[in-house]
């Protein structure tokens, strides 16, 4: 009877609800036996292969036949990958995450197409394990940009690790399991699910920081990265903890409806409110929670800097607007005035700290929270308009950020060290491509036409103009002048200076080249055909409340 029932249970687990997740842990614990494997990693690799191969076959049978696909293709290129390249893991590491990551991007569309749009319209908010999981369009997009976001890294870092000797085993296990908390992130629909998503992403973002243990900068990062990320964390968990006092509800609706009860103590929900408004304005940076980015953003490896500022700051943003559309709807009039003295001061501060600034990846660190202030106008907007801007927008300055911190990454190979405006001059005449894309990142994170960050500001502001947070959306048209200022003055600094010839050529790879190429070409294309993307993300404006 036991065994009975938990066939069933086990069978009626809406697997497709999370495959893209199930495929990358997968994928990560493959990886992982693989780096311990040593000379019998061939036999690991068949012994892993087979059960996807089999699984995939039937998944086929059933019907499934993308999902079948993936699976069976997956499973047939762990061997291959150990057959083709029997001397070079690393290269086995690489490609494997890379394919996982395709797949589960793959995964997504077809789980939007067979699941959450089936008939090609508006998503249909549906929930999963009982209500841990919520598959919406705040799900959908993240997964989106982080999936993206990770896809790129993979190519952009790897002769980057490898220069600087810090390409081991475990980076792609430990990026694979950050991306798949920052999804999982996405879909949380209770307190519990929401904060173990956050810690695994931590924790191996914690590791993936200190990457060069014979860097001080880079152990000083991870350090302070561990330590504040802690504190944060426990008031996240301390905040959570007085709402369920408040509300008896550890998910999210249930907390919403709760809050609205003349039963629950106004003064527990609004400290828990308070704190949960602190660790989550550290997740993503919002000043004056942003004081661990500079230090971190710059003394990390610059591939992971690059992964941290596109992917982590759409997986924060995922639970701040689910946290606030859907468990305090009924404390609104408390959030939306906070969020905006906090996005106004995130606008203007970063803006103006990021002028004095040379180093470049300090620079964008000050720049990423000046973002974190612009996505946050489409929250305070609390409409569907607000909602599906935001998620735009963090697609947008995701792409964008990786290609710039590709460009720093070429240059960085070749220096040996932080990046400076001085290291740039005359980038535009020795390496015209990389000057070239450089620039073409700078001005959409400026906001410039025709560039996908003009497109993404214009809808959070439109967003915010309709909400009634006019002055507002005046402070973020100042903060993107000031902006500006920094942005152009590398352009002028690459194109307008002459070179100097004693700093070499910047180091450009096959893998390198491709994922700029990738993320230039997505700011062009999302700047000028924004529409097929843009009707994702109204259609996306759905949550499951």
């Amino acid at each position: 009877m036991f065994l009975a029932q938990s066939s069933v249970d086990f069978a009626s687990i809406a697997w497709s609800s999370f495959a893209p997740e199930l495929v990358v842990v997968c994928a990560a614990m493959v990886l992982l036996l693989l780096a311990v494997a040593g000379r019998f990693r061939l036999a690991v690799a068949a012994g892993c292969g087979l059960p996807a191969v089999g699984a995939g076959v039937w998944l086929v049978a059933s019907g499934r036949v993308l999902p079948g696909a993936i699976a069976i293709a997956l499973g047939a290129a762990a061997p291959a990958l150990v057959v083709a390249f029997p001397g070079r893991p690393s290269l086995t590491q690489s490609w494997g995450s890379g394919l996982t990551l395709f797949a589960a991007l793959l995964l997504t569309f077809w789980q939007y197409a067979e699941v959450l749009a089936p008939h090609g319209g508006l998503i249909v908010p549906t929930e999963a394990l009982q209500g841990a999981l919520a598959n919406d369009g705040i799900g959908f997009f993240t997964r989106i940009t982080v999936y993206l976001s990770a896809l790129l890294v993979v190519p952009i870092g790897y002769g980057y690790l490898r220069d600087r000797q810090i390409g081991r085993a475990e980076v792609e296990p430990l990026l694979l399991l950050s991306v798949a908390g920052m999804a999982f992130l996405g879909t949380a629909n209770d307190l519990i699910t929401l904060f173990i998503s956050l810690e695994v992403l931590s924790m191996a973002l914690y590791v993936l920081t200190g990457l060069a243990r014979r860097d001080r900068r880079s152990q000083e990062a991870s350090l302070k990265y561990f330590v504040t990320g802690s504190v944060a964390s426990a008031i996240l968990l301390y905040g959570m903890a007085l709402l369920y006092t408040a509300t008896g509800s550890l998910d999210l609706a249930g907390i919403g409806s709760g809050l609205g009860l003349v039963t629950s103590p106004p003064v527990v929900g609004v400290l828990g409110l308070a704190l949960v408004t602190v660790g989550i304005g550290f997740k993503v940076a919002l000043a004056p929670f942003h004081l661990w980015a500079p230090d971190v953003y710059q003394g990390a490896p610059t591939n992971v800097t690059a992964f941290m500022a596109a992917a982590v700051k759409a997986a924060g943003f995922a639970a701040l607007l689910r946290l606030y559309l859907v468990a305090f709807p009924n404390y609104a009039s408390l959030w939306i005035p906070v969020l905006s003295v906090l996005a106004a001061v995130s606008m203007l501060y970063g803006a103006w700290v990021a002028i004095v600034q040379h180093d470049i990846k300090r620079m964008l660190a000050y720049s990423s929270i000046t973002h974190a202030g612009y996505a946050t106008i489409g929250v305070v907007s609390n409409s569907d308009a607000g909602l599906s801007s935001t998620l735009w927008y963090l697609l947008t300055y995701a792409v964008a950020t990786l290609g710039a911190f590709g460009c720093v990454i070429a240059i960085e190979r070749v220096r040996r060290g932080e990046v400076t405006l001085v290291d740039l001059r005359g980038l535009g005449r020795t390496s015209p491509m990389l000057a070239g894309i450089l620039t073409l990142c700078l001005l959409s994170l400026a906001g410039v036409p025709a560039t996908a960050g003009f497109i993404g500001k214009l809808t959070v502001f439109q967003a915010g103009v309709a909400a009634g947070h006019t002055w507002l959306v005046v402070i973020g048209v100042v903060s993107s002048v000031i902006a500006a200022f920094f942005y152009l003055r590398i352009a002028g600094t690459m194109f307008l200076e002459e070179a100097d010839e004693s700093r070499g050529l910047p180091l450009v790879t096959t893998g390198l080249s491709a994922g700029v190429s990738v993320a230039a070409t997505l700011v062009l294309f999302l700047g000028i055909q924004p529409q097929l993307l843009l009707q994702l993300a109204e259609n996306a404006a759905a949550v499951v409340r």
